[in-house]
This record gives C-alpha cells, sequence and structure tokens, in this order.
C-alpha cells in the first residue's frame, strides 16, 4: 500500500490538471470490470457482481489536491498565484512547488530573511506574494502563462514504521483506501455491484461527488477523507489520534444505520475506532452525496491527519488500511443494509 500512495501523491491534481485520472485508472485496471471518466473529470470503476437488478455500493474519496493558478508574471521575473483550495499561507515562505508546464517548472516562495524584516511576523497575503523560477523575466513570461496550475513539490518520506509524509494526503490516502478494498474485494463472493468513485473539485466546492452520485444513483454509499490528528498546539476534543482507527462520524446528515453498521464490522473485525462528532455539515463530499436527487444514505470514514492542508501532511498507513477493510466488510454484506 505504501508504493500506491506515493505514487498518488507524486501525480498532479489542482484545478482540473489530470496526471492523477491516469494514476487512479492505471491502479484500479485489475480490480474493476469498467472504468470510466465523466464529462466533470471523475474517475468510477465498476465491480459487477453478476446478479440482475442488484443494488449499488458507493466508496468515494477526492482525488483533487489543493494548488495554484498563476495570475501573472512581473517585470523582476517572479510569478504571482492564486490559491485553488484553501491554502495555509503560514507555511508558503520558501515552500518548493512545481508549475505544470511542459516540461514542468520548479519554483520557491520568496522569503524576507530575518535580518531585512521589520521583526513583525505577520502573514502576507497570497497575492503579495512571489514565486522564484530562476529564469528570465521574458523567458519567465512565455514558459509560465497566466491560468497556468501549481502543486507543492512532493517530497515523500517516511516517518518511523508507519508513517508517510508528503504533500495532498488530503485526499490520496482515502484513494488508495478505495483502491485497496478494490483489491481486497477483488476474489470474494458479493450480492452487490460496486462503484469505486474518485472525484474532482472537493477543495473548490464539492462539484464532483455531486455529479458522480446524481449518475452512479447508489443504494448506499460510504465517504472517505482526512480529519484532524493530535499535535501539542491543536485541542484533543476536536482531534483523533494517529494510528488509533478511522474516525466514524457522527453528523446530522450521516445515515444512522449505515454508521452503525460500520461500528459493528469495526467490533466483529477487531478493527480500532474513533469516533468524531460534527454538529452540522462534515465539511466532506458525504454532504453532497446524501443530498443528491432523492437522497443517498451515507456514511463517513475520516484518517486522522497532521499538518492539513500544507506541502507536509501525515497520516498512520494503518488508519488507511483500515478503512479499506471496513469499507470491503461493509460491501460483503451490503444486501442486509442497502
Amino acid at each position: 500500500m505504501i508504493e500506491c500512495i506515493k505514487k498518488l501523491c507524486e501525480a498532479s491534481g489542482a484545478g482540473g490538471h489530470d496526471d492523477i485520472v491516469r494514476v487512479i485508472c492505471e491502479e484500479l485496471r485489475p480490480y474493476a470490470d469498467d472504468i470510466k471518466v465523466d464529462a466533470l473529470g471523475n474517475v468510477c470503476a465498476i465491480r459487477h457482481c453478476g446478479k440482475a437488478n442488484a443494488p449499488l455500493v458507493m466508496l468515494e474519496a477526492h482525488m483533487d489536491e489543493i494548488g495554484f493558478m498563476v495570475t501573472h508574471v512581473d517585470n523582476g521575473g517572479f510569478v504571482h498565484v492564486a490559491n485553488c483550495g484553501g491554502i495555509d499561507r503560514r507555511v508558503l515562505a520558501a515552500t518548493e512547488v512545481v508549475f505544470l508546464t511542459d516540461p514542468p517548472i520548479n519554483g520557491v516562495f520568496c522569503s524576507t530573511p530575518p535580518h531585512l524584516s521589520d521583526g513583525e511576523n505577520k502573514v502576507k497575503k497570497l497575492e503579495d506574494m512571489g514565486v522564484d523560477v530562476g529564469l528570465l523575466p521574458t523567458e519567465a513570461q512565455d514558459r509560465i502563462p497566466k491560468g497556468t496550475r501549481g502543486v507543492f513539490r512532493a517530497n515523500f518520506m517516511r516517518l518511523g514504521e508507519y508513517g508517510v509524509c508528503v504533500k495532498a494526503l488530503d485526499d490520496r490516502i482515502g484513494c488508495a483506501s478505495v483502491i485497496e478494498a478494490m483489491r481486497l474485494l477483488a476474489d470474494r463472493d458479493i450480492s452487490v455491484d460496486v462503484a469505486a468513485v474518485f472525484a474532482v473539485q472537493e477543495e473548490i466546492g464539492g462539484a464532483g461527488a455531486v455529479v458522480a452520485s446524481f449518475a452512479l444513483k447508489p443504494s448506499a454509499a460510504i465517504a472517505t477523507d482526512v480529519s484532524f490528528a493530535s499535535t501539542p498546539d491543536a485541542p484533543p476534543h476536536k482531534c483523533g489520534k494517529l494510528g488509533a482507527g478511522p474516525m466514524l462520524g457522527m453528523a446530522p446528515g450521516s445515515d444512522r444505520t449505515l454508521t452503525a453498521r460500520l461500528k459493528s464490522i469495526a467490533e466483529e473485525k477487531e478493527i480500532a475506532l474513533q469516533f468524531e462528532v460534527m454538529g452540522g455539515s462534515t465539511g466532506t463530499d458525504a454532504d453532497g452525496i446524501a443530498g443528491t436527487a432523492c437522497g443517498v444514505p451515507t456514511a463517513l470514514l475520516s484518517i486522522p491527519q497532521r499538518y492539513m492542508h500544507t506541502p507536509v501532511e501525515v497520516v498512520d498507513v494503518r488508519d488507511a488500511q483500515s478503512v479499506a477493510r471496513l469499507m470491503a466488510g461493509f460491501t460483503e454484506g451490503g444486501v442486509a443494509v442497502c
């Protein structure tokens, strides 16, 4: 699973860039009867159970990542960008990025030396920051047109025995879990059709999941995303623990029957589970899926993650493996809950 995660996170997929689509299709091919990319860019892989009028279980994760769009190149050759999704501006100074030209161009956000600063630690607005690409102004302006997408540079790193650290784990780690669930189901006899959906545009509003679920009309859906993992500077009651299992969503829009079934499967299979209580929306694709068309019974499994929306997101692979086992277990018993 580590190698799959590395491939997924090193692929680019911000604001409509489709390198991640190619990687996901390659990873899914052995486990699906049919793989399609819809008009919006969602990837949908279906395995048919072979039974007439079988219900459909949808397993979903979003494949887009946060990134940037070039607004202009100034007279000094520095590239200026707008955000494509929620960027944590506090970490941008001296951060490495890649502009998705052909061939790609590396850059680094400008950083004021402390010797020249006025002693204040104010975070600049994104439009006031520049990216140094090491090119002459005319060359930069010619090679990096307005609208060019950019992403954080992927520096994949292992942390201990089970931890991984890299950009775009939100939500490529969820994608890895869905792929692993499809692998686990490949040699099992199931009584439902199963659709693995990898949605676009979650970081900019969630349109992808709504479009995909409207087209599929699933009988039930499980969405997976990331949520907050505890660090010394984060409130413990709002966070899960890394390596302590997936976080089962408890929200007003979550289906109670499906959520209870996932809890029961975790107990049966001795899978560690944490609980995340959300008083309103979940802030994930689960909200859009649940409200599609006449409604889709939907549950949410989140993978604890540190340093969300930065180039150094961190997860524990065991949590992602547990999500895959829960999804596979749910799908095997799908007739009883759909």
